[in-house]
């Protein structure tokens, strides 16, 4: 639908398209360097949690970019409401998102209980008066959701999209292709390595992380 699509892109610009893909583009490229020269992921379970570094990496970037100011959202990482993960939950105008990795461009996120209950608040009929569409406004209308979808191989991201699911079922409301929409622009968008203080940022925010994990699991076997 129109509107959706326009809403999404008010939230969401094309002035921000440049910034983000360069913040995502390092983050794949950190993702890689820590899991090849972090001696403690250097083992067969270290392969087993590339895809979850590679998240981490993700989100630990676009949380940054939003705190120092390269991107205008607002952005806060916290803990699931659901299992024991975290994520980051990014704010802008009537709408909040969240970070996930799908197969491709058009794909949508591996199933989860979460990320089904908090799309569904994407009701069309809850921004439709029959047969004409209301303008969605913040004040009067539920607080809608999308998702920032990624992929990557190996050092190379692959797509970057924003999304709006319809609650109840794998169809968008609305979409828009970051990659597509940012053009040949994308030619001057650098994917340069990322700086050792970034590194040893990203290294101490997991080993912290792994820290709280082992410290809960403790706790939960002794409770």
């Amino acid at each position: 639908m129109a509107i959706f699509q326009d809403q999404l892109d008010e939230a969401f610009p094309p002035n921000t398209d440049a910034a983000l893909v360069r913040i995502v583009s390092q983050a794949i490229i950190l993702a890689s360097d820590v899991m090849d020269h972090e001696s403690f992921l250097a083992s067969l379970i270290g392969g087993d949690i590339r895809g979850h570094i590679r998240r981490a990496a993700v989100l630990f970037s676009v949380h940054e970019g939003c705190q120092v100011g390269n991107l205008p959202f607002a952005s806060e990482m916290t803990r699931m409401p659901l299992g024991g993960g975290h994520w980051v939950e990014l704010r802008s105008g009537a709408y909040r998102a969240h970070i996930c990795r799908t197969d491709n461009p058009i794909a949508f996120p591996d199933e989860t209980p979460t990320r089904q209950d908090q799309r569904l608040s994407n009701q069309p009929d809850l921004f439709m008066r029959d047969p004409v569409v209301v303008p969605i406004r913040p004040d009067l209308t539920p607080e809608m959701y999308a998702w920032l979808t990624f992929g990557a191989t190996g050092r190379l991201l692959t797509h970057l999209c924003w999304g709006m699911p319809e609650a109840g079922r794998n169809s968008w409301l609305a979409r828009t292709n970051i990659i597509n929409r940012l053009g040949s622009a994308i030619e001057t968008v650098a994917s340069e390595t990322p700086t050792p203080a970034v590194v040893l940022r990203f290294r101490d925010h997991i080993e912290e992380a792994l820290r709280k994990d082992d410290a809960e699991s403790d706790s939960d076997h002794s409770a």
